[in-house]
């Protein structure tokens, strides 16, 4: 997944950064802390993909989020 400011995950509707979904889709990740640190950044997981990925990344699935 290569770096793209104007398709950058972070804009996709594939992607979410929200704590609640990473620890749900991590489920031993509490035992270490949480979700809400600061160390992940904006860093999130892909949808399309079912992977944990940067926010800069992009790919080819991207898609635009409408929301």
């Amino acid at each position: 997944m290569n770096a793209g400011p104007d398709r950058a995950c972070r804009g996709c509707r594939h992607f979410t950064a929200a704590a609640a979904d990473l620890e749900a889709a991590f489920p031993g990740l509490t035992s270490l802390g949480s979700a809400y640190a600061a160390v992940r950044a904006d860093d999130g997981l892909c949808a399309r993909h079912e992977r944990y990925v940067g926010a800069d990344s992009s790919c080819a699935g991207y898609a635009v989020r409408t929301n």
